[in-house]
C-alpha cells in the first residue's frame, strides 16, 4: 500500500500527520488488508514514500522489493565483482531482484521467455532464453562451467533444482521465493553451496522481526530502481 498519514498512536515518534509513505502491512496474521480507504497499520511496516515514485508505483513496490532485497543484500550480502543469475528475471521479484544487483556492481543474468528478453537487457542484464537453452549450456556459455556466485530462484520446483546445478562450487549461494515442496539435499551437497529460503511474510504472521520489514523498503530509495 501506499498513502498519507492521518493520524499517529501516542508512542509513534517516527511519522507525522501528512507524511507520504508505504509498506507491506496486512492481509495476513490477522492484520487488516489494504483494499480500504483507511487502514490501521503498524508503524514498524511503513517507511517513508520515495519522492520520485508515484503513489501506484510505491504500492506496488514493498513485498517484490523487500523480498529481492531480503535474499540478495541480508542473505547473500550481493557485491561487485560477483555473477549473480535471476530466475523469472522479467516477473515481480525478478525486475526488482535485476535492479539491485546491478547497483550493487554485480554482472547479472537473468533467464526469461523470448518474448521478454528486451525488458532483461533494458534492466541492464544479460537474457537467458530457457525455454531454447538448458541450464547445463548457459553454465557453460556464462560462467565457463564455473558456475554463478549467487542464483536466485523465485520459481520454485525444478527450476530450485537446476539452480544447486548452476552455482558456483564451494561458494556459490543459492536462493529462493519459493522453496516449497520436496527436493533432493543432494544437490546442495554435491555443490558444496549454500542456501536461503525467503519468507518475506514471516513477520506480519509472526510479529517478530517487523522493523526490517520498514527498513528494507525505505533503503532502496538510495538505489536507482524503477517499479514495474
Amino acid at each position: 500500500m501506499a498513502g498519507t498519514v492521518e493520524e499517529v498512536g501516542l508512542d509513534v515518534t517516527g511519522f507525522s500527520p501528512g507524511d507520504e509513505v508505504y509498506g507491506m502491512v496486512g492481509g495476513v496474521g490477522g492484520l487488516q488488508g489494504t483494499l480500504a480507504k483507511f487502514i490501521v497499520a503498524d508503524s514498524d511496516l511503513l517507511a517513508l514514500k520515495p519522492r520520485s515514485l508515484s503513489m501506484r508505483q510505491a504500492a506496488a513496490m514493498p513485498l517484490v522489493t523487500i523480498t529481492a532485497w531480503e535474499g540478495l543484500v541480508d542473505r547473500a550480502n550481493v557485491r561487485a565483482g560477483q555473477t549473480v543469475l535471476i530466475h523469472a528475471g522479467a516477473g515481480g521479484i525478478g525486475h526488482i531482484a535485476i535492479q539491485i544487483a546491478v547497483a550493487k556492481g554485480a554482472e547479472v543474468f537473468a533467464t526469461v521467455s523470448a518474448n521478454k528478453i528486451a525488458i532483461i537487457r533494458d534492466l541492464g542484464a544479460t537474457p537467458i532464453d530457457y525455454q531454447s537453452v538448458s541450464p547445463d549450456e548457459y553454465l557453460e556459455k556464462h560462467t565457463g562451467g564455473k558456475g554463478f556466485d549467487i542464483v536466485y530462484d523465485t520459481v520454485g520446483g525444478a527450476t530450485l533444482d537446476a539452480s544447486f546445478r548452476v552455482a558456483k562450487r564451494y561458494t556459490g549461494h543459492v536462493l529462493s521465493a519459493l522453496g516449497w515442496g520436496s527436493h533432493s539435499l543432494c544437490a546442495p551437497f554435491v555443490s558444496w553451496s549454500t542456501y536461503s529460503g525467503v519468507f518475506t511474510l514471516y513477520p506480519m504472521i509472526s510479529g517478530e522481526g517487523r522493523s526490517i520489514m520498514a527498513r528494507s523498503s525505505s533503503r532502496p530509495q538510495r538505489l536507482p530502481m524503477r517499479a514495474g
